[in-house]
């Protein structure tokens, strides 16, 4: 169905219906960067047409390994919500627009989009900082125009909202012009990294709150799981850093990508600020109904020489401390699916996942997700994991509440996409907001009763590395890397 045929059937089914109907029209493009277009809309450098879709909203999410893409620029609908029922306030109100939704092609075709992106609080209660000032408690977008690459080809979609009288909220003319300025921008980025690569003086890093009371939080952590009061709680740091010129998001993006293959690399835009990262922990992914999510638990820093990382991954995976932590998030996960879920599985000894600073042990957990559930279903009932959280959920939450003294915002939190039979979302560590020259870095680290305090302080330095590489490296050198698109399990 082309475009103003579709529209035409949106018209009257928003007419008879007597309600509002989002509508998509999905075609392939040629072989497209979509991090590289994005960057070329926000340059303007003669491209200002879409100054105000890019001002609407703007995410980014690859995981490269998969070689699967998402690039959303504006918003044809936005969902927020706030307090502990957000997420099923957003499950509410995506199921009810997809499910009347219009769009071209039948679901034996899989064409991408649309999707929902973006992201939640940690903790319900909203933003209390000025660093999270434009981050509610939950912020997702359906984009105005998404590039999905994947699969070795490259998709662009551009929906709209039609009213209950029928009326489009933004001209079709107006649409196709804004896809053909999109698609166009691509062509001018190597003007754009050029711009934005001139070379500046190192940032400074500085601790929000000194290591000596950190360390104290930890002990207190530790005295308090001792005395029963709960089996582990996790205890967040920041890290400030200040720079000499505002930092280009899209070049520290371009280098969690090329560094953190494996990770989940993520941006999103909110006036101001952008809150990006390179996660390595899978919340929980569908296709269809099969679910898969991930235990990350327990940790090690990598070594100078490969036989010094040989001997300390050994250690880690020897180690009784990491695999009692390790298992505590396993077996949580394995439960909270189960109440949603059937035929749960989950390896009995954790794998080895290797990234360029530590070492994690990891678990795959997989499950067949029953009819009645969704993806943000399964995405409310597993945030927070023992793995961000500690357990009992309760107890740690509340000392979270009561010792961490800092505002979390969007950091160990979901974020992701959804789409109609597909989605995922990671847990959003390793990840800073941005805001002109400014940065705030946050790292957490899982304390238990054997925890020693300078140890946990050590590793919340080695979490904060791929954020801390990334603005040195953006400040300093040119980017290039050959991320490519072929390849993908992910098309919704």
């Amino acid at each position: 169905m082309l475009p103003h045929a579709l529209a035409a059937s949106a018209r009257a089914r928003a007419i008879a219906e007597n309600r509002p109907v989002l509508v998509s029209f999905t075609e392939r493009v040629p072989d497209l960067d979509p991090l590289s277009v994005l960057a070329g809309v926000e340059s303007g450098l003669e491209f200002n047409c879409l100054a105000e879709h890019a001002a609407a909203g703007m995410m980014y999410w690859t995981r490269p390994d998969d070689h699967f893409t998402l690039a959303g620029l504006g918003a044809a609908a936005t969902l927020t919500a706030e307090g502990p029922g957000r997420f099923a306030s957003i499950d509410r109100s995506w199921s009810e627009m997809i499910k009347g939704s219009l769009m071209n092609g039948d679901r034996s075709e899989r064409l991408p989009g649309p999707v929902l992106m973006g992201g939640f609080a940690f903790d319900g209660d909203g933003p209390r900082s000025h660093t999270w000032r434009d981050f509610p408690s939950a912020h997702l977008i359906v984009p105005r125009m998404l590039l999905t690459a994947g699969d070795g080809k490259c998709w662009s979609t551009f929906s709209w909202m039609v009213s209950p009288d029928g009326e489009p909220d933004i001209a079709l003319d107006t649409l196709i012009e804004l896809r053909d300025s999109v698609l166009a921008c691509e062509a001018s980025i190597s003007n754009v990294e050029t711009a934005l690569n001139d070379p500046a003086e190192a940032p400074v890093f500085r601790d929000s709150l000194d290591a000596n009371p950190w360390r104290e939080m930890v002990s207190h952590a530790v005295d308090a799981i001792r005395a029963g009061e709960m089996q582990k709680v996790v205890l967040a740091r920041t890290v400030e850093a200040t720079t000499s010129r505002a930092l280009s998001v899209f070049e520290l993006l371009r280098h969690l990508r090329t560094s953190h293959s494996s990770s989940f690399v993520f941006g999103y835009w909110r006036k101001e600020s952008a809150f990006l990262g390179a996660s390595p922990e899978r919340l929980v992914r569908i296709d269809g109904r099969s679910v898969r999510a991930s235990s990350l638990a327990g940790t090690v820093r990598r070594g100078v020489d490969q036989t010094e990382d040989e001997a300390l991954a050994a250690q880690l995976v020897a180690s009784s401390k990491d695999q009692a932590e390790h298992a505590a998030v396993r077996n949580a996960l394995r439960a909270k699916l189960a109440e949603v879920c059937d035929d749960v599985v989950a390896a009995v000894s954790p794998a080895l996942l290797t990234l360029p600073h530590v070492h994690h042990l990891h678990t795959a957990v997989t499950g067949r997700l029953r009819s009645d559930n969704s993806l943000l279903d399964l995405v409310g009932r597993l945030h927070p994991t023992p793995a961000v959280g500690g357990s009992p959920r309760g107890k740690a939450l509340d000392f979270i509440r009561e010792n961490e003294r800092l505002d979390r915002g969007w950091y160990a939190a979901p974020i992701g996409w959804v789409g109609r039979d597909a989605g995922e979302f990671a847990v959003a560590l390793r990840s800073g907001v941005i805001s002109g020259s400014d940065a705030v870095l946050f790292a957490g680290c899982g304390i238990v009763a054997d925890s020693d305090p300078d140890e946990e302080l050590a590793e919340s330095i080695l979490k904060l590395q791929p954020m801390e590489s990334a603005i040195a490296s953006a400040l300093t050198s040119p980017t290039s890397d050959s991320t490519t698109v072929a390849g993908s399990e992910h098309l919704q």
